[in-house]
């Protein structure tokens, strides 16, 4: 029995795609490096801020990379939060997932970047915990991010469905022993369920078994 729902924020809650390719490449040219093209930027995108200065940077010093981190950690270079949307409906459905289940956030970023956007602000009652990355010494595909979710509500791993968009999330949710259910115009067989449609979330994890 499904008693509770994860989601991924980059990719899922938000449409976050424009709004991190201006604030990498505005953050790599204030660090006196090239900026990610669009056509480079996919594979940044889902890695955490840490893990996007060291593959952009691509510098051996790790008190370099740490130096571009705090740059971006700090926001001294602005983040473009009027860029992010969310999903047509996901206001309406978090609502009534929050219903039936626990709800909670687990992501890659930073925590003060959890509810950086008013749209998801507006949200944020109806989710009872957010990990981020600073609560977890390992990182998704890593299970860590999850389990630590699954404890803090207080509830078996089997008993949650990880939403996310990409292949790491199945990675992370199968090792966490969880289900896992895509958002994303991709297909993924390795998926329980995937849909490119949001509102139709709650009719996919009532057909988990």
């Amino acid at each position: 029995m499904i008693k509770a729902i994860l989601f991924d924020i980059d990719g899922v809650l938000l449409d976050s795609f424009e709004a991190n390719l201006k604030f990498f490449q505005d953050l790599m040219l204030r660090a006196g490096y090239r900026a990610p093209t669009r056509e480079e930027f996919p594979v940044i995108f889902h890695l955490s801020l840490m893990d996007a200065v060291r593959t952009l940077t691509k510098s051996d010093s790790e008190e370099e990379i740490k130096r571009v981190w705090e740059m971006g950690y700090k926001r001294e270079v602005s983040y473009p939060v009027e860029l992010l949307n969310m999903p047509d409906g996901a206001d309406k459905t978090i609502a009534i997932l929050s219903k039936n289940y626990l709800l909670g956030i687990v992501t890659s970023r930073i925590k003060e970047a959890v509810y950086e956007s008013s749209k998801l602000a507006r949200l944020e009652k109806y989710f009872k915990i957010a990990v981020a990355y600073q609560d977890t010494i390992n990182h998704k595909p890593h299970p860590e991010p999850l389990l630590l979710a699954a404890k803090t509500l207080e509830v078996n791993p089997k008993e949650c469905v990880y939403i996310g968009d990409v292949e790491n999330d199945i990675k992370a949710a199968r090792a966490a022993g969880m289900k896992v259910i895509i958002y994303s115009k991709q297909q993924f067989s390795e998926a329980d369920k995937c849909t490119s449609v949001f509102t139709k979330l709650p009719e996919l994890i009532l057909a988990l078994k």
